[in-house]
């Protein structure tokens, strides 16, 4: 029978012909799997709903910058005795997509984790410069000059925040090319997290540039805490003991 997506299958694996993925989906046991049960041994997805690409090659978590190898040595890390330490993934969430292709691969995951730790970077500054009193200089219809982080928003007129989702959805359709296609995996016309903004200032070594996208990471997973801790503190005043931000 005809499979129910020609066209994501020539995105995701264009190298397998129709009968290729007839034998994938249907005859051979999921070569890639990481884990044992039922979950994994069949697959809740039927073969309308993604179980031809449950065999795709993907890269897996090991191969991405920043996979928490740190915290091998605790439940869910590790590997067996003398093997190589795995990524720390107690959860399993980097395996989802094995379940089904509604289910996001790993490269899907990393965009979104980049996403928010730039967004958190963005807003734990503007947390700390507003509070220090530094304000855009703004005119007789706007000022900025409101100190309180979580209630500045209110005071935009209508027009500014026009001029804000403007350039937000501007942003974010100059920048959507391929996005959808890391959700199966495929990472051929888009690399996760990369925007095309600033990618000329990266070493041209490949170890060097993977330790400045490692900082970014962890500068991004440490914001995310800090503004989750400000936001906290601001709602249950408190919460976060010695924090000066409310």
């Amino acid at each position: 029978r005809d499979l129910p997506s020609l066209g994501m299958l020539s995105v995701v694996a264009p190298q397998l012909s129709l009968s290729t993925a007839h034998v994938v989906g249907a005859r051979r046991a999921p070569a890639v799997q990481m884990a044992a049960g039922p979950m994994y041994d069949q697959p809740l997805a039927p073969s309308t709903m993604g179980r031809e690409f449950i065999n795709s090659a993907r890269k897996p978590l090991s191969e991405y910058v920043g996979a928490s190898q740190e915290l091998a040595a605790f439940p869910g890390g590790g590997g067996k005795e003398g093997a190589a330490p795995v990524p720390w993934d107690p959860l399993q969430l980097s395996e989802l997509w094995k379940v089904s292709a509604n289910n996001p691969d790993v490269a899907w995951l990393r965009e979104a984790e980049l996403k928010h730790g730039r967004m958190s970077m963005l807003a734990i500054t503007g947390v700390m410069v507003q509070s220090a009193g530094i304000h855009l200089p703004g005119n007789a219809d706007i000022s900025f000059a409101n100190a309180d982080w979580a209630m500045a928003p209110t005071t935009l007129p209508p027009a500014a925040w026009g001029q804000v989702l403007f350039f937000i959805g501007l942003a974010e359709g100059q920048t959507s090319a391929g996005l959808f296609d890391l959700w199966l995996g495929n990472t051929e016309k888009r690399e996760p997290g990369n925007l095309g903004w600033g990618t000329q200032f990266l070493s041209k070594d490949k170890k060097a540039a993977d330790k400045m996208r490692l900082k970014e990471l962890k500068n991004g997973r440490l914001a995310m805490l800090a503004i989750m801790g400000v936001a906290f503190n601001h709602v249950i005043p408190g919460a976060l003991p010695g924090c000066m931000y409310n």
